[in-house]
């Protein structure tokens, strides 16, 4: 990271303590807002190592309906709609699945599967 990336962290920290208002002495307060700087530098290096949430959504999308671990009968019926994906289905609106005879509970279970991979049918 850049000492231009520092700055910035420095500069969020420190409109934060000055908020705060617990620090008198400048030297002191710049000091503290260059120590959270660093540690912010030093948490955001060790998020660039966890892998890039874009690239993560984009295996999730393109995986097969079998990771969501749906019931059979849940994965013929959406089989039947042509969903094939977690994709297709993140495409697809509740009212379509709700067409295949798919009821409430059933409709719970793949909101819930969803709601874990962190996406959801379409509106």
């Amino acid at each position: 990271m850049s000492s231009t990336q520092l700055d910035r962290f420095a500069a969020a920290a420190l409109t934060g303590l000055i908020v705060r208002g617990q620090f008198e002495d400048a030297e002191e307060l710049a000091a503290e807002a260059f120590r959270i700087g660093r540690a912010m530098m030093a948490q955001r290096q060790r998020q660039a190592e966890l892998p890039d949430s874009d690239v993560m959504l984009a295996d999730v999308l393109s995986a097969p309906l079998e990771v969501l671990e749906l019931p059979m009968r849940i994965t013929k019926k959406l089989g039947q709609l042509g969903i094939r994906t977690v994709r297709d289905l993140t495409l697809t609106t509740e009212k379509a699945v709700r067409h295949t005879g798919l009821k409430d509970e059933s409709l719970d279970e793949i909101n819930q599967a969803l709601h874990r991979l962190g996406v959801k049918l379409a509106e």
